[in-house]
């Protein structure tokens, strides 16, 4: 071989084709997507160590397997760009795979650890007032609830003060003793324009002399304010040791998760990770109990317009067992979670048929009337005929206890669909509708150690529930000023048999149902 040939050679040897460019260029992009994803992934801090090496491995075997197909020494086209190809798809993937992870948890950090308290108060008119906004009020008498009867009496005093800055001088305003002396004051003109705590609001909807009182008045102004109570550290136990979570379900007129509000869905989560044993007690709403801040006696529900840590306690008080955490949904968010998941399948102990109720529109512009039937046995839900399911009770002779079946009913159905391979169809709207629906005062850190431990262990969790009840009668209750209202009398039996199993789950037991 001359010297003039080896330099021909040599630059033969290092020619590219395009399939070789496409193939080099596949396999950069390949390995790309592959490190995104593995950062990604243990970002969310959800796999366990095994999980993460096993992925570690596979990204590895692939990236290999396409850097030695696509070596120079190759001379295959066909090879180059069939992996080539191959790589592209796999890169997508992976870029879908980063994106669902950044989702989740973006997801769980909106709704994990938080332990905000939002006061929302309104200035109320009669619905044919001409006022449409707080400026049309210029001298109006507002009605205000007394210091002592008003559960946000600092959120109705920064309201008045920003009332006085916005009307440029002084606002007049009358004092009542209780709630339903306030609403009369609207009713009868003493007062042009009362404020009321968001929770008061939905209490008189609940008086018998008062249950038009939303459709007879229109809301102008809202008002809030926000606070954040101490915050929550992770819990290092959690996998290890019982904990107790206080379920809520909130029917706000405002979506707002975090709005201070009565709470209609009631539950305590006994857990016992190691046992693997899941408690459900139900509590009716209008179960009539000592308030844990002042010992006065009102309805339960009621306990949620002074904070969701107070209606805790009352459940706490009322087993002998204090709540480690909380989780809250709102009735207009359930609707959204279940829509998200493609409807879920309900069992209905009874067949029935709804009472007219208000429920969410679709845009989330106002309420509309919806009444649905239900059949014996399995039904298949979409979110609004779930949510007229969960909050229906005049159809039933139990009431309000069947009611509360019916809730844990929803709930089962939900996580049932939930933890099946159906959600990754609609993952995204599952996200987005849990983000703003639903908050925990569970840290990210205690949920990616619950989420680790189940995918380390493989767990099958047993999930007992058990409802309590009790007869109806009428009782002065404190929120409402003393005013008789029809509440539930606690039946103590019951309530030692919930205590019962409590401690059973608690000292790592199976609960033992009574026989009925």
């Amino acid at each position: 071989m001359n010297e003039q040939e080896q330099p021909r050679r040599r630059r033969h040897r290092l020619y590219r084709t395009s399939a070789d460019w496409f193939g080099i260029a596949a396999m950069g992009l390949l390995m790309i997507c592959s490190l995104v994803l593995l950062v990604q992934l243990m970002s969310t801090k959800l796999l366990t160590d095994l999980y993460l090496i096993l992925i570690e491995i596979v990204l590895l075997l692939i990236n290999a397997g396409h850097v030695i197909i696509q070596l120079p020494i190759r001379r295959v086209k066909t090879s180059k760009l069939v992996c080539g190809l191959l790589a592209v798809i796999l890169s997508g993937l992976m870029l879908y795979g980063s994106v669902a992870a950044a989702s989740g948890k973006s997801a769980l950090l909106a709704i994990a650890g938080k332990n905000l308290q939002k006061t929302t108060s309104y200035v109320v008119v009669m619905a044919d007032d001409p006022a449409r906004s707080i400026g049309d009020t210029v001298g109006y008498t507002f009605g205000i609830l007394s210091e002592d009867a008003d559960i946000s009496a600092n959120n109705t005093q920064a309201l008045l003060d920003d009332i006085k800055d916005g009307l440029g001088g002084r606002v007049d305003t009358s004092t009542y003793a209780d709630l339903t002396s306030l609403a009369d004051a609207l009713y009868d003109g003493n007062a042009g324009a009362i404020i009321l705590n968001s929770g008061y609001l939905t209490a008189l909807d609940s008086l018998d002399d008062y249950s038009t009182f939303t459709q007879d008045t229109r809301i102008i102004y809202e008002f809030s304010t926000t606070k954040e109570l101490e915050p929550i550290k992770p819990n290092a136990s959690i996998t290890s040791q019982p904990f107790v979570v206080y379920c809520s379900g909130i029917d706000a007129r405002s979506s707002d998760i975090n709005i201070q509000s009565l709470s209609d869905v009631n539950i305590l989560a006994v857990i016992h990770p190691r046992t693997h044993q899941i408690l459900l007690i139900n509590t009716p709403r209008d179960y009539y109990v000592p308030l844990a801040r002042n010992g006065q006696r009102d309805k339960l529900t009621h306990a949620g317009m002074y904070g969701i840590d107070e209606s805790a306690a009352v459940l706490g008080n009322l087993y002998g067992v204090k709540a480690d955490y909380y989780a809250r949904v709102n009735f207009a968010g359930l609707k959204k979670i279940v829509d998200a998941l493609g409807g879920v399948d309900v069992n209905s102990d009874y067949e029935f048929t709804t009472v007219g109720m208000e429920v969410p529109n679709e845009n989330g512009d106002g309420i509309h009337m919806a009444g649905y039937t239900f059949t014996k046995g399995i039904n298949h839900l979409n979110g609004e005929q779930a949510l007229c399911f969960a909050r229906e009770r005049h159809a039933f002779d139990d009431g309000d206890n069947q009611r509360g079946k019916n809730q844990m009913a929803v709930i089962r159905a939900i996580v049932d669909k939930a933890s099946s391979p159906a959600i990754l169809k609609g993952y995204q709207k599952v996200l987005d509708a849990v983000s703003t629906s639903f908050i925990t005062s569970l840290t990210y850190e205690d949920i990616s150690s619950l989420v680790q431990m189940q995918l380390r262990d493989n767990v099958h969790w047993n999930i007992t529930s058990y409802s309590v009840s009790g007869e109806g009668g009428m009782e002065p209750c404190y929120s409402a000023g003393g005013e008789e209202l029809w509440v539930m009398w606690p039946d103590a039996t019951q309530i030692n048999t919930a205590k019962g199993l409590i401690q059973q789950v608690l000292n790592g037991e199976t609960p033992t149902l009574p026989q009925d």
